[in-house]
């Protein structure tokens, strides 16, 4: 591991900054030696309105390759990506390091899976055909991946099927509507400690084929549904609180869906495509839509080139969205597209090697996606998987960036980051706010300044003129990425080796949300941005800290090991934090792991040893860190104060060897 902890501090920023923290970015590129191709690239984002990454150069389309076929034919709607890396489908496991399946032949997966925290995997509800009678079932079972076996747990507390399951923060797995003989408006929680069913109240509105996201601040957004048969689509969308078990309306879709794919963006927005509007299968939408959690309003956004049903949404580790087979109501599909957030514009990506519908998809460790099983134009059922390849471009450095809310002399947003290698490094640093559309609140006119230790290298207040007024438009407009308002700073620098901060505050003591940004405009060089720091007020709210990280391609098995601390009572500051807690959580804003004091986990046992074997453990013990290994993917670390306290914090990630 490079060392960027205790020594960096007082190099990173002039002496009011020197408590910031390290958000570490490692930058990964295909090149031949072994220790290159174990890096895994580290992008930090933020999870707020509107800042996605862009990507600087244009890549070489997505390919799909053939992988090895399953045991037996199977079609499905679930798989699960094991902690292993492994893919669990039905009864059958791929394993990404051989390309190969194992278990049982023949799977039916067509009701929801959930990992829960102890590995397991939940199943639950269904069909159960009886004769001539089809009823729901409220049987569960779990999959233990120790044993390799799946075996019966206690059943639910109401029969369903077609209904939405997803994993709360607190581990409780949540099951919500569905269709028992009518259609249900109640939820509840299975508990994996005593593997028993708990109601957990109820929906505004009985539906089932709806979708259910579990958002940044812990509520799930449902949207959609039908009344369980397919004739009567909702457009109206709820947010439903495990806490309290209550719903409270929110927008409504333009466009009345069910069946449709939902995926929690980077950003913190939530995606929806397709699916139907009827119980005509034969015309599937091509719309999709985007619900923002700040003003909870459903805004249209850029539709697929082809309408389709029965295909596959997969977050990529670049921030995009694969949309992948299907069909369009009476062709099965073998097109993919891709959905890039920063633009809202649906591309054509390549095509799959087989036309499917009806499959499952998975984001492997490596950062490729697994494509297996369903149906092909005759009807069968597939043997067949593939992998889809994305580009290799963006697994480079794209962009880093964070965002929380600014305010004054110590309370600045300061983000700090580091050139590391024997060559220079080009970088735009820019810092937004007006540009924040879906925010309140926003920092209306932001500075920026660059340090190096005590020494003050650029200052910028609008990013057309430098602060010696002369123009740097034209220079900033052919990097493509420019601010998208005047008023916005921006400093475009050829830097040496060395440790930085920019600073992001308001002019005349001016505060709100803004965020700063560093873009690697030097890719090729022999050098790479080793590090983001950042430092800020940890509010309540809205206005918690937020950071986070993408763990991409690059080669090799696609892991990281990574150290995440939330530091506060160590800052030496006025009024710092007291008692950080923090969360992570992926992409779909599953929580991966949780933390309040660094030596012992939430469970109890000690992780003290494990924390200290890496060198940067926190130096009080009301800090928090957690120790994961995490496969490619979109990742968002959330640092609170304990019962709503206030105060500067930061957050850092480090990456282990």
């Amino acid at each position: 591991m490079e060392r960027i902890s205790k020594h960096m501090h007082p190099e990173i920023a002039p002496e009011e900054c020197r408590a910031s923290f390290g958000f570490r970015w490692l930058g990964a590129r295909r090149h031949s030696s072994q220790g290159a191709k174990r890096r895994v690239a580290f992008l930090l984002l933020f999870l707020g309105a509107g800042l996605m990454p862009m990507q600087l150069r244009a890549g070489p389309p997505g390919v799909f390759e053939e992988t090895g076929s399953l045991v037996g034919p199977s079609w499905g709607d679930w798989a699960t990506l094991l902690p292993s890396g492994k893919v669990l489908f039905g009864s059958q496991l791929y394993d990404p390091a051989s390309g190969t399946w194992s278990g049982n032949g023949g799977s039916l997966t067509f009701f929801p899976e959930t990992l829960l925290p102890n590995g397991k995997v939940l199943t639950e509800g269904g069909l159960q055909f009886t004769g001539h009678v089809t009823e729901a079932r409220p049987y569960a079972a779990l999959y233990n991946p120790v044993s390799g076996i799946w075996t019966s747990t206690a059943n639910m507390t109401t029969a369903r099927y077609a209904h939405a399951a997803t994993l709360l923060p607190n581990g409780l797995a949540l099951v919500t509507g569905g269709v028992d003989i009518f259609v249900l408006p109640d939820a509840e929680v299975f508990d994996p400690a005593s593997e028993t069913w708990i109601p957990n109240g109820r929906l505004i509105k009985s539906r089932a084929h709806h979708s259910a996201t579990l958002l940044p601040n812990g509520k799930v957004l449902i949207a959609g549904g039908d009344t369980g048969y397919g004739c009567t689509a909702f457009a109206n969308s709820e947010l439903y609180d495990p806490a309290s078990g209550a719903s409270t309306a929110t927008g409504s879709l333009n466009i009345p869906r069910y069946g449709h794919s939902a995926i929690l963006l980077p950003d913190g927005r939530v995606l929806v495509v397709g699916g139907l509007d009827r119980c005509n299968y034969t015309n599937p939408l091509a719309s999709a839509e985007l619900y923002d959690p700040a003003s909870g309003i459903w805004t249209a956004t850029g539709s697929l080139s082809i309408a389709r049903r029965r295909s596959t949404a997969t977050l990529l580790p670049n921030g995009k969205v694969l949309v992948a087979g299907g069909d369009d109501g009476t062709t099965v599909l073998s097109s993919a597209e891709l959905y890039d957030p920063a633009s809202g514009i649906w591309t054509s990506t390549g095509s799959l090697v087989t036309a499917r519908r009806h499959h499952i998809a998975a984001l492997l460790p490596n950062g490729k996606v697994l494509i297996a099983g369903g149906y092909d134009g005759s009807n069968n059922i597939l043997s067949s998987s593939e992998l889809y390849v994305g580009p290799s471009a963006p697994t480079a450095l794209l962009n880093i960036a964070t965002r929380m809310r600014v305010l004054t002399g110590d309370r600045v947003l300061i983000g700090g980051f580091i050139i590391t290698g024997p060559e220079q490094k080009r970088v735009l640093i820019r810092g937004v706010g007006p540009s924040l559309n879906g925010v309140g609140g926003t920092l209306s006119d932001p500075t920026l300044e660059l340090h190096q230790g005590a020494a003050t290298l650029a200052m910028n207040d609008n990013w057309k003129t430098r602060t010696s007024g002369t123009s740097q438009q034209a220079d900033i407009e052919a990097t493509t990425i420019a601010p998208a308002n005047d008023l916005e700073p921006a400093i475009l620098v050829t830097l040496s080796p060395g440790a930085y901060t920019a600073i992001l505050g308001g002019k005349n003591g001016g505060t709100g949300v803004g965020l700063v940004e560093v873009y690697d405009l030097g890719q090729g060089a022999n050098s790479k941005l080793a590090n983001i720091s950042t430092r800020g007020f940890v509010d309540i709210g809205d206005n918690v800290m937020i950071g986070g990280l993408i763990v991409g391609g690059g080669t090799g098995d696609g892991l990281a090991r990574v150290v995440v601390r939330a530091l506060g009572p160590s800052v030496p500051v006025t009024g710092a934090l007291e008692n950080p807690t923090l969360d992570l959580h992926d992409g779909s804003g599953t929580l991966v792991s949780s933390n309040d004091n660094w030596k012992t986990r939430p469970d109890g046992t000690s992780q003290q040893a494990e924390i200290e074997a890496t060198g940067i453990q926190p130096t009080n013990d009301l800090e928090s860190a957690l120790v994961r290994t995490l496969p490619a993917g979109s990742y968002t670390a959330i640092v609170r104060g304990m019962n709503s306290t206030t105060g500067v914090g930061l957050v850092e990630t480090y990456n282990l060897p």
